[in-house]
């Protein structure tokens, strides 16, 4: 449950017309967008009436207690800060009080000259001046940052140095390194009112826009890649507007850009020749699966894209969303490869390549992730002169110019080296394209090679550019409480003593290590090997999980996640490649594996998972050496074992998810 804290400004008095003031209109726009548990705080000898309830506070200082009262009251969800003289649009209010992601921002703009003016960097707010971005009045601290400043509430004298509560606040946030969002409706003016005539003039300002053709435009992501930004956004608009004169949610568009992602599916797996209608259909088929890929990538657009239209946001819509990018995929690598297995292609090369693809793109996703965390972090650290020294050395040198080149060549927006940039990185509407026109032309097991170069010369590309910038950045997104969460290193982390010996404390190196033994196990599984694969996929897990409780303040920490994941998913794969596991039973429990990785990628921005009890997923270690001990007994008796073990390890993981998303849709549909 969300609450509003509205701070004391003489223009909240203003009369808009008889029976309404610039703090009535406030409190409307904030309850028509969602929340109901509103307190205006109010000076001494003034007389305010309006419909929320009122709390009388003598100055800066004392707004600051009462802000930090009703912030830890032990009520759930986000605050949300105004002034009482802020005039903007409903769309203004409603872009900063329906992101349900778990991001901290406050509004800007650059139309009120006498407004603070705030540095922006990477879509954050760094800190004061000197602009030209202006605060705007209106601020939100997410549930899980209320929970970091719990016991650093900035102290009652702050305000003096500050400016007020409010800005004491956002100092706050700054002090504790917590990116800041920088909230923009651009187009849309909004100011803190001086008068009468400043108030209506502001008002019919943005009044004079047409907001339906403002919210569509706003839709459309403005930096999409190539294939979504000319095939899809020319005109899925449309269907936006369809969507939503037909009062059509966002989240049961996702079910329908699902539903055609698996009739793809089961096109490819079952389409090829001598399945339905022979030689000479498969390719018809193939077009077809190609054509639902198509519009289900359209379908996975415009649900983002109404979203942002109706400013419908639903952190379980959000979390849905993401989860089922990963899932649609992967039933598409399913798909190929069955197909490619009926066209009499050896299974292991076909389910090989397939493995091979999920891998490399949850490794690398699991990489952007902890790259933006550690481009965040080290963009409110540099801002605040926390770096203990300056990037030193040829890497950190070239890094630094790496990031500046990087930044000029996206700020040329649709040039041909920015679509280049974007291209080459492989990203969704990309690889779909691939996929659909390879498997047409080619076949499956082709378009599923094609695909995993692909990946391969963007996970190399990245990793690269990425690790020289690491050093110029020189900071530590691991440096956090939440980071055994993202390392799901479940039960078997608590044998671990916490800074116990040295090779603990090297988080990055243990983990590199990990990575290199799962990979020799897979390869020496692939030769043909049962114990060499086995013993070094336990060599692996333990390696891996050494550190789990030291502290992870290097800079190449925010790597440990994806190398984690790497481990994991190549001993699952060693085990059972080595024990001769069905491949559909192997893929299906990699997939659940791999949609749990995803699961926890979202809970750092979205803050969305329905998932309610992590330890329920018994952490990496555990599953992987359940997969190595079943590997063992089935090469003891007979590879049923293991593939019956293995298939009950993906429904019991999947069963948390299945009831999760359940949960989570009624809870939608209620909501």
């Amino acid at each position: 449950m969300s609450r509003a804290v509205i701070l004391p400004a003489p223009g909240g008095s203003i009369d808009l017309s008889d029976d309404c003031t610039v703090l009535d209109r406030l409190i409307t726009q904030i309850r028509d967008a969602g929340c109901d548990d509103i307190t205006v705080l109010t000076r001494p000898d003034t007389d305010i009436t309006c419909k929320a309830a009122q709390i009388e506070s003598d100055g800066p200082d004392t707004d600051l207690e009462h802000i930090g009262e009703i912030a830890f009251n032990g009520a759930a969800g986000p605050l949300y800060l105004a002034f009482a003289d802020l005039v903007a649009s409903q769309t203004t209010v409603a872009a900063v009080l329906s992101d349900s992601s778990r991001r901290s921002g406050v509004l800007i703009g650059a139309e009120d000259p006498a407004a603070p003016p705030v540095s922006v960097e990477r879509g954050l707010v760094t800190g004061p001046g000197p602009g030209p971005a202006r605060l705007g009045g209106l601020a939100k601290v997410s549930e899980a940052h209320l929970g970091r400043l719990k016991r650093h509430w900035p102290a009652a004298d702050r305000t003096s140095s500050t400016g007020g509560a409010f800005d004491a606040v956002l100092a706050a946030l700054h002090a504790r390194a917590v990116p800041v969002t920088a909230y923009r409706t651009a187009g849309l003016p909004h100011r803190h009112a001086r008068d009468a005539d400043d108030a209506a003039a502001t008002i019919d300002e943005f009044s004079s826009v047409d907001m339906d053709a403002w919210r569509l435009r706003n839709a459309v992501k403005h930096d999409d890649d190539l294939f979504a930004t000319y095939a899809v956004s020319s005109w899925s608009p449309k269907l936006v507007k369809l969507a939503a004169r037909l009062g059509v949610t966002p989240t049961p568009i996702t079910w329908v850009s699902i539903a055609l992602a698996v009739g793809a599916a089961a096109i490819f797996a079952t389409g090829s020749s001598g399945l339905v209608g022979g030689a000479d259909a498969s390719v018809l088929w193939y077009a077809l699966a190609a054509a639902l890929m198509y519009f289900s990538f359209v379908f996975d657009c415009v649900d983002g894209q109404l979203a942002r239209y109706t400013q419908h946001f639903t952190a379980f819509g959000g979390w849905l969303d993401m989860m089922a990018d990963r899932s649609k995929e992967f039933l598409i690598y399913a798909g190929l490869a069955a197909g490619a297995t009926a066209t009499g292609t050896a299974p292991e090369a076909a389910w090989g390549l397939a493995v091979a693809a999920m891998i490399a793109q949850t490794v690398r996703h699991t990489a952007d992730t902890w790259y933006a965390v550690l481009l965040d972090t080290a963009v409110v650290r540099q801002a605040r002169r926390r770096e203990t020294a300056p990037p030193v050395g040829r890497a950190a040198h070239l890094g630094q110019r790496l990031g500046s080149a990087s930044e000029q060549v996206m700020g040329a927006h649709r040039s041909p080296l920015y679509w280049a940039k974007r291209t080459v990185v492989a990203p969704v509407g990309e690889r779909w394209l691939l996929l659909a026109v390879a498997a047409v032309a080619f076949g499956p097991q082709i378009a599923i090679g094609a695909l995993l170069v692909w990946q391969l010369l963007a996970l190399a590309y990245t990793g690269l550019g990425r690790t020289l910038r690491t050093f110029a950045a020189r900071t530590a997104a691991l440096r956090r409480p939440d980071r055994a969460a993202h390392r799901d290193d479940g039960i078997l982390a608590r044998l671990m003593p916490p800074n116990g010996h040295r090779f603990a404390k090297l988080p990055a190196v243990s983990t590199v290590l990990a990575v290199g033994a799962a990979a020799l196990a897979v390869q020496t599984a692939a030769t043909g090997g049962t114990w060499w694969p086995l013993g070094l996929a336990a060599v692996a897990v333990l390696a891996g999980i050494t550190s789990a409780r030291s502290d992870h303040d290097g800079i190449f920490d925010w790597l440990i996640p994806a190398g984690l994941r790497a481990v994991e998913l190549g001993v699952v794969t060693a085990a059972g490649i080595a024990a001769g596991v069905s491949w559909p039973v192997l893929f299906t429990l990699l997939g659940v594996i791999a949609l749990y990785f995803y699961d926890l990628a979202a809970g750092l921005d979205k803050a969305a998972s329905p998932v309610a009890r992590r330890e329920l997923g018994l952490g990496w270690p555990a599953r992987g050496l359940l997969a190595v001990a079943a590997a063992a007994a089935a090469a003891l008796t007979s590879p049923v074992v293991a593939t019956a073990v293995f298939a009950a390890l993906a429904v019991y993981v999947a069963a948390v998810f299945v009831g999760a998303i359940v949960t989570g849709t009624v809870r939608a549909a209620r909501a």
